[in-house]
């Protein structure tokens, strides 16, 4: 009966007390960054878990749209709380009265993405292309500047916060977090580069809560209970994953599917680490490094004062009665250690088999183990690295890493490294060139970790675990360049079909008709239209063998080799037979003819000269009105360099297609009526850079256009002809 009068009185003392703080709920509004989604899913588990109310307060959650500044909000009274990002610090240089709460990403989500099929292999490859970065972002501009890009040397375009100007190709890189598009780019299927800042030692918080300094002088306990229910929220959030994706599906807009808010929650869970550091955690020494870094672009000056910018959940007091029992503990802690100096003796040689294990495994191990101080001078050294770098254990100890696997130009990498190391104490990995003892450059993968307890030293260390990546590196770029080759390949295989499919079915189309009209007519005795239609039918004959030996010779020139080598051919007889053949396709129109050139002549081989001569002499007539004459030019000097010019009276070629017209299957805009396979002209380019020759175009609406085809003169490996 006891306990329960007890719970009885407690529980109406209890709800007199909180009934007052229910009926008298203030209402403050929140700005979040970005439309619903799991980024805000503590303010979510505040509101329904009824944290807010608890404290008295009623929270109006406001979400943003693209161009829309929380800061700015914030400072404009529309709202009482903001969601932000590292650019607190800048613009609280510049005056505006911010005050950081609490950081909820311990890590920024924020990251440069690429797509891994646009060349881009290194940031350096951003020069002259264009970059969408969004406004708030000024952490990427200080990444670019550590890695040595200016912002002058990029175009920076307006962000239109999706991923289309990416997959597209208008831009080479965008910023984007990593909570989210690279879930949209996986579930597309295409492959992407991650530069994230934390790369170059660039590590800063992520969300950050903040208000004004106006708001918490005059609402000092509101903040503070805003600032602990929204806190309680995001552990329980963070505790609680499935349960709030239901809530923010059931009563959030969200264009987030489940699946994608899945994935949002497990990159938070990396970035905020609530395993380890409670909500909200930051440090002064983490804001002054991130100060440091601006500093560093020029986007802040030195030494700037952080007085009045950091929340200062409690006073800073010191507590004599905790310093009196803290020395009490310690008395009586030193008693127990006392009497348990007798064990310490066993323990000690415990340590020290532990440690001959350590040892063992450390030299033994199959990767590279290194520990260097934050000078960058190599304090310990196992077999593997020996072996990959190729430097013996008792001659590596001592050196330093720069000029020994390093190169000197590439000193910076260990400062950057080294001071994110051991001033934040935590992991760092990376992919970068090294070199080995014998100066040959190699790539490897490394882990930096710190690594404080090495004997006889009091200075802190890193322990360095790496492995030679070369080959796989290598074998990716080749497997990316082979997968690059087979989807060209496969285009060019869709435009074979689709022109087999005319090439072949217009002659034989031809062909049909005109047989069925002849075979009447003969039936009937009119025998009169005989001749055309037995024309029609040589014509298409003609044009289907044409077509077919052009693939033919095309498939040769892909499956062989080609040779420069030449032989003895009477070069006159040569260009009269292939002029002849062309001739028969076109036996209505003129090819006039003027050749110079000695009875031997030192030529290519007879059948790549006939398929030069007969493929320019069809694109010269294919493209000429039909009244107008076609003529070829060929001559040859008495060191058996070779010219042949062909000229017909058609439409210019623009100088824009005047290259592109050599390419396999490639046919002009104003050629949609002509028949053509778009392999005649890439035939004579492959024939004649394989025999060092030359191919120009002269062309215009006036004058026509003029194809000049040289081969030079061939000094030796000389053939004759067999008969």
């Amino acid at each position: 009966m006891r306990f329960q009068s007890f719970s009885f009185w407690g529980s109406l003392i209890a709800w007199t007390c909180l009934s007052p703080i229910a009926e008298a709920q203030e209402t403050v509004r929140l700005q979040l960054k970005w439309n619903h989604q799991f980024q805000f899913a503590g303010y979510y588990a505040a509101i329904e878990q009824g944290y807010y109310e608890e404290e008295g307060l009623k929270v109006e959650l406001k979400p943003a749209y693209p161009g829309l500044d929380p800061i700015e909000e914030v400072l404009q009274g529309r709202a009482e709380f903001g969601v932000g990002t590292s650019e607190l610090l800048l613009r609280f240089h510049q005056g505006d009265p911010v005050v950081a709460l609490a950081a909820i990403f311990q890590h920024s989500p924020l990251i440069l993405l690429s797509k891994t099929n646009n060349q881009l292999e290194t940031l350096h490859d951003l020069n002259g292309q264009a970059v969408a970065i969004e406004p708030g972002s000024a952490e990427l501009f200080a990444y670019l500047k550590r890695e040595g890009i200016r912002p002058d040397q990029f175009d920076v375009v307006q962000h239109e916060y999706n991923l289309t100007p990416l997959i597209t190709g208008f831009v080479a890189a965008q910023s984007v977090y990593s909570t989210t598009e690279t879930f949209e780019l996986d579930q597309m299927g295409i492959n992407y580069q991650v530069y994230s800042p934390r790369s170059a030692g660039i590590d800063f918080y992520g969300d950050t809560l903040f208000t004004t300094q106006n708001f918490l002088a005059e609402n000092t306990e509101q903040v503070a209970a805003f600032r602990r229910a929204s806190l309680k929220g995001w552990l329980y959030a963070m505790n609680h994953t499935e349960q709030m994706i239901d809530l923010i599906l059931k009563q959030y807009p969200t264009p987030r599917s489940r699946e994608a808010l899945h994935y949002e929650a497990r990159m938070m869970h990396r970035l905020m680490r609530t395993d380890l550091i409670e909500p909200g955690h930051m440090i002064r020494g983490r804001w002054q490094h991130m100060a440091d870094v601006y500093a560093e672009i020029g986007m802040l000056p030195e030494d700037i004062s952080l007085e009045g910018f950091l929340y200062k959940d409690k006073p800073d007091t010191i507590d004599l009665n905790q310093i009196y029992f803290g020395l009490f503990i310690a008395s009586m802690l030193a008693a127990f250690f006392a009497a348990l100096a007798c064990f310490m003796a066993y323990y000690n040689k415990q340590i020290r088999r532990s440690e001959q294990k350590f040892r063992a495994l450390f030299d033994n191990a199959p990767l590279a183990f290194m520990v260097i101080d934050h000078h960058g001078n190599i304090k310990d050294w196992n077999f593997a690295a020996s072996r990959i770098f190729g430097w013996p254990r008792d001659e590596a100890i001592g050196m330093n890493i720069i000029g020994t696997i390093i190169k000197p130009d590439d000193d910076s990498i260990l400062d950057e490294v080294s001071k994110a190391i051991l001033e934040y104490k935590e992991s760092i990995s990376l992919i970068n060139k090294n070199m080995t003892r014998d100066g040959k450059e190699i790539i490897c993968e490394w882990v930096n970790s710190p690594y404080p307890y090495i004997k006889d030293h009091d200075e802190n260390m890193i322990l360095s675990i790496g492995m030679d990546v070369t080959e796989r590196v290598t074998m990716e770029k080749a497997l990316r360049k082979a997968r690059d080759a087979a989807n060209e390949s496969l285009h060019e295989h869709k435009q074979l079909i689709a022109m087999l499919s005319h090439e072949i079915r217009s002659p034989l189309a031809t062909i049909a008709t005109a047989n069925a009209v002849l075979k009447k007519a003969i039936e009937q005795g009119h025998v009169e239209n005989a001749p055309s239609m037995i024309g029609r039918i040589n014509a298409a004959i003609h044009r289907l063998r044409g077509f077919l030996d052009n693939l033919i010779a095309e498939d040769k020139l892909s499956t062989t080799h080609i040779t420069n080598d030449r032989m003895t051919v009477d070069l006159a007889a040569v260009v009269r037979q292939s002029i002849n053949a062309v001739q028969n396709t076109y036996p209505s129109r003129t090819i006039q003819a003027e050749i110079h050139c000695p009875k031997s002549v030192l030529s290519p081989n007879p059948v790549m000269l006939d398929i030069v001569v007969t493929n320019l002499l069809d694109n010269a007539l294919k493209y000429s009105p039909d009244n107008t004459t076609v003529s070829i030019y060929v001559s040859s000097q008495d060191n058996h360099a070779i010219s042949i010019q062909v000229h017909n009276d058609g439409h210019a070629i623009p100088p824009s297609l005047q290259t592109k017209i050599f390419h396999k299957y490639f046919r002009g805009e104003q050629v949609e009526n002509t028949s053509g396979t778009g392999i005649g002209l890439y035939l004579i380019k492959r024939i004649v850079d394989r025999h060092n020759g030359t191919i120009d175009i002269v062309s215009s609406d006036h004058d026509g256009t003029t194809f000049h085809v040289t081969f030079p003169a061939h000094e030796y490996n000389q053939y004759s002809p067999t008969s």
